[in-house]
């Protein structure tokens, strides 16, 4: 996460988190010591994001 904001989020749900800005956002929280949940409409994309995560 290029910000230098803190968060307290233990938890976050992100939408559309297979590709594009939901990936990207997914990533970062997941960079960030955030557990993510992600949905979207391809499971092989969302399946490479969790693959791709640090946590």
């Amino acid at each position: 996460m290029t910000s230098t904001a803190k968060t307290t989020a233990r938890h976050a749900l992100v939408t559309g988190g297979g590709s594009g800005v939901g990936r990207a956002i997914a990533l970062a929280l997941a960079g960030a010591g955030v557990n993510v949940t992600i949905c979207g409409r391809r499971e092989a994309a969302l399946a490479e994001v969790g693959k791709e995560s640090p946590r």
